[in-house]
């Protein structure tokens, strides 16, 4: 998962929740009401706060923790 995922107020399914030039929101991603249909969600491109994010990318297995030194690589 690259992007947030945040849950649609119109449709309640979790859609990615895309950057935009607007600090601290997001856009969500075209997505449709049902899998199947033609028409997309009118949810579609609403921004929302990324405070209302449910789920962000997991951390990469080896990393180092929040506590230790930075490196360049």
């Amino acid at each position: 998962m690259r992007a947030p995922r945040v849950q649609c107020p119109e449709c309640d399914r979790p859609v990615a929740l895309m950057p935009t030039r607007r600090t601290g929101y997001g856009v969500l991603h075209d997505h449709k009401r049902d899998r199947r249909s033609l028409v997309l969600c009118t949810g579609s491109m609403r921004q929302l706060p990324l405070t209302d994010a449910t789920r962000w990318q997991d951390a990469l297995p080896g990393l180092s923790g929040p506590d230790a030194p930075p490196t360049l690589f």
